[in-house]
């Protein structure tokens, strides 16, 4: 009889633990049926109406249901997964009170974007410096990221601004995160974790942000790209007219360069010269592949020829005088088509030409 009474007393003890974990199975095998056939799988959005709260015992319940539903590979272990680490996350994020798991207090974030990037509207009365010196950035840091040549800013007007130093970057197609990293100042892995990329990667048009990032001077909104400046004359620039006499205006001349060009008045005087010498930048070398002497020592009768400039420049050589310098003819040398010039050349800038000899 004693025996009987003792198992019967270890019998009440452990009573309740296992009403637990039949009521537990249960909730777990519910939960397990397949949605369309049961609707009865454990939903979070109830959690939307203010009006329930959770206690943290509930969440307790919830891990230990998302466990077991995994150790018996019950179909709805995803599900019960994700339901505990939701909840979890709210309880993560303080949204708790008197022991009770409360609702989320959701924030618009439409406005908000990779890397602590947001869009900031310009209100009356701001200048950039104000905004800047209020996020911690530079005016040079805004005006890069919204491409912007000055500093000037209207009420109304929307910035991308970022939540610590840096630039705001749009990808282009083009782009690697290798390119980005090494031409805006960053490295592969801070862009990626700073951007959440680890996973996504970047596409074209995605704003990405690069942190104490700079932008190279000609990628700079604010950048003047230098206007080219062409000798269009001789090389060097150093060789300078004397004696310069106007011989009017050349019609008719024929021939097969282009009429009032340079090139048409050399051929004039030279028909001894191939007709296929381009532009008077390469004659100095096509008339040395046909055959005829080229040097840097002037003759009469010679073509003087520089390459300096578009298309180059040739003249023809009319006298060398006892002190170096040269008497030449030319077209075109004031950017007049068929004016001829007679003028005289210095010693100084002789060298700075070829000379196309007679064969």
């Amino acid at each position: 009889m004693t025996k009987k009474k003792h198992d019967f007393t270890i019998l009440k003890k452990i009573a309740p633990y296992i009403i637990a974990s039949v009521a537990v199975l249960g909730v777990v095998f519910v939960g397990s049926l397949d949605k369309k056939k049961s609707g009865t799988l454990l939903n979070l959005d109830v959690f939307t109406d203010t009006s329930i709260a959770i206690t943290t015992d509930q969440l307790s319940e919830l891990y230990i249901v998302a466990n077991l539903a995994d150790i018996l590979d019950f179909a709805s272990s995803d599900d019960t997964a994700s339901n505990y680490v939701i909840a979890n996350v709210m309880l993560d994020v303080g949204q708790i009170s008197s022991g009770h798991l409360e609702k989320n207090i959701v924030t618009d974030t439409s406005s908000l974007s990779r890397g602590g990037i947001f869009e900031y509207t310009v209100q009356e009365g701001e200048i950039m410096k104000d905004i800047a010196a209020r996020y911690g950035l530079t005016t040079d840091q805004i005006r890069w990221s919204n491409n912007l040549k000055t500093t000037a800013v209207s009420a109304g007007t929307k910035l991308y601004l970022s939540k610590q130093p840096g630039i705001v970057y749009v990808v282009k197609a083009s782009d690697t995160l290798e390119s980005i990293a090494k031409t805006y100042g960053s490295t592969v892995k801070e862009i990626q974790s700073l951007n959440d990329l680890e996973l996504t990667g970047i596409s074209a048009g995605m704003r990405i942000f690069i942190k104490n990032g700079t932008l190279p001077v000609r990628e700079r909104p604010e950048y003047v790209a230098p206007t080219p400046s062409y000798n269009y004359s001789y090389l060097g620039d150093t060789s300078t007219r004397k004696n310069v006499q106007n011989l009017g205006y050349k019609y008719g001349l024929g021939g097969p360069y282009v009429a009032g060009q340079c090139t048409q008045w050399a051929w004039y005087n030279r028909k001894d010269l191939p007709s296929n010498l381009g532009n008077a930048n390469s004659w100095a070398r096509r008339a040395a592949a046909a055959g005829f002497p080229v040097d840097h020592h002037p003759r009469a009768g010679d073509v003087f020829q520089t390459t300096a400039g578009w298309y180059g420049h040739v003249g023809y050589v009319e006298s060398v005088n006892s002190d170096g310098s040269i008497v030449v003819t030319e077209m075109n040398y004031y950017y007049r088509s068929f004016l001829v010039i007679r003028a005289t050349i210095p010693a100084s800038a002789v060298k700075n030409f070829n000379y196309i000899h007679k064969k």
